[in-house]
């Protein structure tokens, strides 16, 4: 008699196993429109980042990094922006390399407030015409 309880119980057992393992897929039907251009991203742009960082006395260190293939040449324009009603921009640099790494620091002191940065990273071919650009936003600071 033991053996056969101890038997249910290990045929429920597994079967609960089974059932907590078991996942359910759902399939959902698309409605695909005509998609009239494809570009893909990140084709001359290998690398990009941006960082604000909040130090002593209301300073904020604004960093931006854009790093592109060997054939072209990387620039950074980094926005320091403050929310009031909407994002507003109160400072702006930037700069372009000479070679594919575009690495550009500043700092700036600020009053009370929220900040983010806008960084725009640009990859230029041989001629300056830019070849592909991205936009990245960093995170808040709060001041």
């Amino acid at each position: 008699m033991k053996k056969k309880v101890l038997s249910v119980l290990f045929v429920v057992f597994i079967m609960v196993l089974i059932n907590s393992i078991h996942t359910n897929v759902y399939a959902e039907t698309v409605d695909l429109k005509p998609i009239s251009e494809i570009t893909p991203n990140y084709i001359a742009i290998t690398w990009c980042s941006n960082n604000l960082v909040l130090e002593e006395g209301g300073k904020l260190s604004c960093q931006g990094n854009t790093v592109v293939q060997a054939e072209y040449t990387a620039g950074v324009k980094i926005e320091l922006q403050q929310l009031s009603e909407d994002w507003t921009t109160i400072k702006t640099w930037e700069d372009i390399s000479d070679d594919k790494n575009m690495y550009l620091y500043k700092e700036w002191y600020v009053v009370k407030g929220t900040y983010r940065l806008k960084t725009t990273h640009t990859a230029l071919d041989s001629s300056g015409d830019v070849i592909e650009t991205v936009t990245k936003y960093s995170e808040t600071v709060d001041y």
